[in-house]
């Protein structure tokens, strides 16, 4: 939806760059910024740990929402939260682009674990990189290595200054 919604803007000749961070583990963005500069696009990609410093060079920020919750909070993409605070911090807009069918009825009582899925530590680690971080040597019977790979953030309704449907 986002790129749509920056395609439509460039068709009706506004003037913009777009800034996209990488989306680590599994670099979205990296496809993202190929996309919109195939398009036409001013692009520039940004690492993740880069959102804070450049955020202060942007005046909005644009994301899509993998769900909105009953309260106004939104379920995203891993990382999301991190850009909605410095977003706030610099005073940026943070608005997030949602289709009707992403409204959910749910209210987050638990936002923290509220519907995230632990995805695949392969896709942060090698197989075999850390084999000998994992052994259970630690003589408590659990490995002394454990990775944490969430698929999701919740970001408070505190935090989104604007939501566009297609409602």
């Amino acid at each position: 939806m986002v790129l749509e919604f920056l395609f439509a803007a460039k068709e009706k000749k506004r003037s913009f760059r777009v800034f996209v961070a990488e989306g680590a583990p599994r670099y979205q963005g990296h496809l993202l910024a190929k996309e919109l500069v195939a398009r036409g696009l001013q692009t520039t990609l940004i690492t993740d740990s880069a959102v804070f410093a450049m955020i202060s060079r942007v005046n909005m920020v644009i994301v899509g929402a993998h769900a909105v919750m009953a309260n106004g909070g939104v379920i995203a993409p891993v990382g999301m939260n991190l850009v909605a605070l410095a977003a706030q911090k610099h005073a940026v807009p943070f608005v997030v682009l949602a289709g009707s069918h992403k409204l959910c009825p749910l209210y987050p009582h638990n936002p923290e674990v509220l519907l995230n899925e632990l995805r695949s530590p392969s896709e942060l680690l090698d197989f075999g990189e850390f084999s000998d971080c994992m052994d259970f040597g630690s003589g408590s019977g659990s490995p002394l290595l454990h990775v944490v790979n969430p698929a999701f953030d919740y970001v408070p309704p505190k935090l989104v200054s604007l939501f566009i449907t297609d409602a």
